[in-house]
């Protein structure tokens, strides 16, 4: 099991390698970071500034709203 854990861990690793993941609140938002090259995006409720400002923690958005 612990094998492979690091093998799939190794292997998100490496897809991930020099991309970026962005940040997204709406649709338009993850086009644009897809277009832009984004290797993933996080899809959140709002932009994690304006949530920490609050003194919130950033979540992610409910899979039914993407």
């Amino acid at each position: 099991m612990a094998e492979n854990r690091y093998l799939l861990n190794a292997q998100l690793a490496q897809m991930l390698k020099g991309g970026v993941i962005m940040d997204v609140v709406n649709v338009e938002q993850a086009q644009i970071a897809q277009e832009a090259g984004a290797v993933a995006v996080m899809a959140l409720e709002r932009v994690p500034a304006d949530i920490r400002k609050q003194g919130g923690v950033a979540r992610m958005s409910d899979p039914g709203l993407i």
